[in-house]
């Protein structure tokens, strides 16, 4: 008896799960269940499993959920409950007429050379009451359906909440271990130097199949467009950034088995001989050109102690979800897929290894897609590796353009693989991560701009009144970006206006108060437009530059949005006096373009 409710409980679990997992969209895991519901009690015997199927398959709804849920309309409940249920409602609305005819001796008379004539007699003389039938047992199977989608929302809802709670367990405390880490850091006297070694590069073995092979970073699209860029490119980078492409919808993209796939995506392209590492240790000099202008930058790993020790430098806030996913990515495929962005104040660094760039490259090549060069020259003569790395140790500090979330999984994985060797001795691979060096005055950042939903209950000439308390406002006849700091531009009903912050509002600002976009939420977004947290609010959106102010003219003139505001670009020095002063920017206060390329360069961290 023991074994038998050990088993059942068992059986139960398993069901439960699978009406209710915690890894799917709680919305859709809810209508598969409704649909299983209603066609599981509608009169669709024998094929209720596969209309369920069908009905899911359609809507693109997990099709497990419903077919689980079918079974509550098992022969018991359909003929004990659902059935007369069904009829005695349909009769209350239909009020069919009493039978005139014997209905089971029809029934009991029934043969395969009067089954016509019956279901004949049965039709023309019990049609209200197959109607009422119908009617009830439509009514039944809606209500039915209606109760269990709200308790499969809830539910799954609910699991969900807890399953990302545990989840994110671990990586609240390696936060704090972090933090901890840093504290200590900065109470010690560390060397103000920076750090960067050569690596052997895991690289693109045929020169024509780097751009094929190589991607836009993980985070710049959804799981749709990665599927999308990833189309007819069977050796793209995004098979191993963005795993998830290659599995079912149904797969949450921090499911493990994403990871492990990563893993066997980058192995299985090793082992077809399409990437392979470098034979010694080098540095690499990566161009990137776009519109003509062009940047180059030193490709090197840099040690996660630099980064602990605020020689890295960081100006953004992280979220501990996108660590943990990076974190668990670059464990999983032991190596760093894709490199930070950092930059630094040249003097003189740059004239060492620009030199480089007379030579012939390891790969040139355009982008298809947006048009931007990228070409990298590989670096392998030990003295001037040596060289170079004398030279940046000369400056204090590098800051992180862009790339928080990696620079953060880097350094922690490094500290992770630590921890699990007794003998570590610092100088081994993994205690580094990828990193890609720009000199400041290269870099240039583009506008981050703010398109606003709603009004927030104001008209346009009631918001324009609003405004005249925060800027000096004066209509612009065309199009333009703002000229200068301090100055925004709104586009409202058709008309561009440029508006800049009064004096008053421009007094004793630290470096972080006197962005444009901190003086703009502060003054703006927050008292006009109840915008608290532009991170979370639904009332607000945010267009990088590089898609320009036309992005912002058609989705306002659209409709869709009701105004827009065009921002001024925040400057590479306000950057590095924000990280310099350990102050946070507010978020979505930078948009850096071009994008770097995973995969052209990937360090693994054995």
């Amino acid at each position: 008896m023991k074994s038998k409710e050990k088993r059942s409980v068992r059986i139960s679990r398993v069901y439960f799960n699978r009406m209710f997992p915690k890894r799917m969209d709680a919305f859709k895991v809810a209508c598969s269940v409704a649909a299983g519901v209603f066609i599981g009690i509608w009169p669709t015997i024998g094929i209720a499993i596969i209309l369920t199927i069908a009905v899911c398959a359609a809507l693109k709804l997990p099709k497990v959920p419903g077919v689980v849920a079918s079974f509550v309309a098992n022969p018991l409940t359909q003929f004990g409950f659902f059935y007369p249920a069904g009829y005695i409602i349909g009769s209350w609305i239909v009020k069919p007429s009493r039978i005139s005819f014997d209905f089971l001796q029809e029934i009991e008379g029934v043969s395969f050379r009067n089954f016509l004539e019956v279901m004949s007699n049965l039709w023309t003389n019990a049609a209200d009451h197959l109607l009422a039938f119908l009617l009830g047992i439509t009514i039944v199977a809606a209500v039915f359906a209606a109760i269990f989608f709200w308790v499969a929302y809830v539910v799954v809802s609910y699991r969900k909440r807890k399953h990302l709670e545990l989840k994110n367990a671990y990586i609240k405390n390696l936060v704090s271990e972090d933090e901890k880490i840093i504290r200590e850091a900065k109470q010690k006297e560390n060397p103000s130097m920076m750090h960067i070694f050569p690596f052997k590069a895991l690289r693109p073995v045929d020169p024509k199949e780097a751009e094929t092979i190589s991607a836009l970073p993980y985070d710049v699209m959804n799981r749709a467009e990665a599927a999308a860029m990833a189309n007819g490119l069977p050796h793209s980078y995004l098979r191993v950034t963005r795993a998830e492409l290659e599995l079912p919808d149904s797969v949450d993209p921090y499911d493990p088995q994403v990871y492990s796939h990563a893993r066997k995506n980058l192995d299985k392209m090793v082992a077809e001989g399409v990437i392979a590492h470098e034979q010694k240790d080098c540095l690499y000099v990566y161009r990137q050109t776009m519109d003509g202008r062009e940047q180059y930058g030193l490709v090197c790993c840099v040690p996660a102690k630099d980064y602990f020790h605020n020689i890295i430098k960081k100006h953004e806030l992280t979220r501990a979800d996108k660590e943990e996913d990076r974190l668990r990515h670059v464990l999983a495929t032991n190596a760093n897929t894709g490199p930070v962005f950092l930059t630094y104040r040249d003097q003189g660094q740059f004239d060492l290894f620009g030199q480089v760039t007379q030579r012939a490259p390891l790969y040139d090549f355009v982008s298809k897609a947006d048009g931007f060069g990228h070409t990298v020259w590989i670096i392998e003569d030990d003295a001037e590796i040596e060289a170079i790395r004398k030279a940046f140790e000369k400056v204090p500090c590098s800051y992180i353009a862009d790339g928080h979330h990696r620079s953060a999984a880097g350094a922690r994985a490094a500290g992770y693989r630590a921890d699990e060797n007794p003998n570590n001795k610092g100088d081994e691979e993994y205690n580094r991560y990828l990193a890609i060096l720009f000199p400041s005055t290269q870099l240039k950042i583009l506008d981050y701009n703010r398109l606003l939903k709603n009004l927030n209950g104001r008209t346009s000439a009631e918001l324009l009144t609003a405004l005249e308390k925060v800027f000096s406002i004066v209509p612009l006849p065309t199009m333009q970006h703002p000229e200068t700091q301090n100055q925004v531009n709104l586009y409202l009903n058709h008309q561009w206006y440029a508006c800049r912050f009064l004096p008053k509002l421009l007094n004793n600002l630290g470096p972080v108060d006197g962005l444009d976009v901190a003086l703009l939420q502060k003054n703006v977004l927050h008292p006009l437009f109840g915008i608290d947290d532009p991170r979370t609010s639904k009332d607000i959106d945010f267009v990088g530059g590089i898609r320009g102010l036309g992005e912002l003219v058609k989705r306002v003139d659209s409709g869709e949005c009701a105004c827009a505001f065009a921002m001024y670009p925040t400057t590479l020095n306000q950057l590095m006096d924000i990280a310099d002063a350990d102050e946070i920017m507010p978020p979505k206060s930078t948009w850096f373009e071009p994008k770097l390329r995973d995969g052209l360069l990937v360090h693994t961290l054995d």
